[in-house]
């Protein structure tokens, strides 16, 4: 495949600075490999640069995908080109990656995968399938192939692009959507059993079963049963409900100490406190 692109007129292509060996080349004249942002507002920047992946393996991977799904090849290259190539534009800021408040203990906005996020959100538009590669399926695996070669670890990735994923199926509808709320309520019933039975067996705690070993074995193999429903992206429901029973949890409990933080500032807001 070839390596020129759409901004390759007048730039200066340097490896990115955070991650030189990642395929990111940032424009920057200063040689420096540098992302510029402006921020906007509480939650937005504007980036100032453009900005490019260019890991050989990852796009002949990406072009096999396309041309398998009935793209042409002239017309898979363009795809790939545009895909990603991220050019600046005043109107359309980005939040980096949008991790909810009560999850940034985990990951946060920004980091080694802050580049790969920028270009995923301009991949996935208001209506499914209607970015560059003509499948917001297709880019959330080229998130995480991004991901990788930016260095992020597996589980993180993994976790990340699930996340994405599951936003995919819920986006398309029809039997997509039901068949996540049908691994939904599979995945709570496995993850409720799994608690329970853990519990019972290392602390003792009250349970209907008096073999509270095999309740176990049964909730680890529903969540297994369950990741089918999420068809061709099934790792991603399997990694998403293993995830779950430790992220939910820790989870719950930053976003109730973030509830007793609002309460407080309302508090010191009604009080005036300066």
């Amino acid at each position: 495949m070839s390596d020129t692109t759409r901004t390759d007129a007048g730039s200066n292509w340097v490896p990115w600075r955070v991650a030189p060996d990642s395929g990111f080349e940032v424009d920057d004249p200063s040689g420096r490999g540098s992302v510029e942002m402006v921020q906007v507002d509480d939650r937005h920047f504007v980036v100032r640069n453009a900005f490019r992946h260019s890991d050989r393996a990852v796009m002949k991977d990406l072009f096999a995908l396309l041309v398998r799904n009935g793209m042409g090849e002239s017309e898979a290259r363009r795809a790939i080109d545009d895909a990603r190539t991220f050019v600046p534009s005043e109107d359309n800021p980005t939040d980096l990656a949008s991790i909810p408040r009560f999850m940034r203990w985990f990951e946060d906005p920004y980091g080694r995968h802050t580049l790969a996020a920028i270009l995923h959100d301009e991949l996935i538009t208001d209506s499914a399938n209607s970015g560059s590669l003509r499948s917001d399926a297709l880019a959330d695996r080229f998130f995480r192939e991004m991901m990788r070669t930016s260095g992020v670890p597996w589980l993180k990735r993994w976790i990340m692009w699930s996340a994405v994923a599951l936003r995919t199926r819920w986006v398309a509808g029809g039997l997509r959507r039901l068949s996540l709320v049908v691994w939904l309520a599979l995945s709570v019933v496995g993850i409720t059993t799994f608690v329970g039975s853990l519990g019972a067996l290392v602390f003792d705690w009250p349970w209907p079963v008096s073999q509270p070993v095999w309740t176990l074995v049964a909730a680890l193999a529903l969540i297994v049963v369950a990741a089918p429903l999420w068809g061709r992206q099934w790792m991603a429901g399997l990694i998403a409900a293993v995830g779950a029973l430790w992220l939910v949890p820790a989870g719950a409990a930053a976003g109730l100490a973030g509830i007793v933080y609002l309460v407080l500032e309302s508090v010191a807001r009604a009080l005036r406190l300066r």
